[in-house]
């Protein structure tokens, strides 16, 4: 075995020893990571924010605010929850995915939704990239709001 696997082997037995030397989360830990995580859902960066992790809160508020905005600008549809079978159950998940992604972006998705903006549907491939764009925003603020989470629990620094 060579230098460089030697290495590697040693990094990675490493790492692997130092995550099962973690103490379990605390109940009061727990709490702490649902809730940082629940208000990083709600605004976010804001988990991040109140972890005190400034940089990484900045840079999630502009890349989630961003992309939903620019969205909203190309003519986004934001899926509400709809129940309608009518189409058939597999356009029935596909609109619940739509719901749950727009979901994600927190206030993002509720403003838009009390403002009226992309209840109609843009027959335009730019209306498509806005809706992808929103739906991004919101899936990428739900991995923003699980990091806050991570990081509250100790899971990560």
């Amino acid at each position: 075995m060579g230098e460089a696997e030697a290495t590697k082997t040693a990094t990675a037995s490493a790492a692997a020893q130092a995550i099962e030397e973690r103490a379990p989360a605390t109940p009061g830990q727990m709490a702490m990571g649902w809730l940082l995580g629940a208000l990083g859902w709600a605004v976010p960066g804001l988990g991040h924010l109140l972890l005190k992790k400034f940089d990484r809160a900045v840079v999630f508020f502009f890349s989630v605010s961003a992309m939903a905005a620019l969205g909203l600008a190309m003519g986004a549809k934001i899926y509400a929850p709809s129940f309608d079978r009518s189409q058939g159950m597999f356009v029935l998940l596909l609109h619940l995915l739509g719901f749950l992604g727009d979901l994600g972006a927190g206030a993002f998705y509720f403003a838009a939704r009390w403002a009226a903006l992309g209840e109609d549907y843009m027959p335009r491939a730019l209306g498509d990239y806005g809706t992808v764009f929103f739906l991004c925003a919101g899936l990428l603020n739900l991995l923003t709001a699980l990091d806050a989470y991570d990081i509250a629990v100790g899971k990560k620094e």
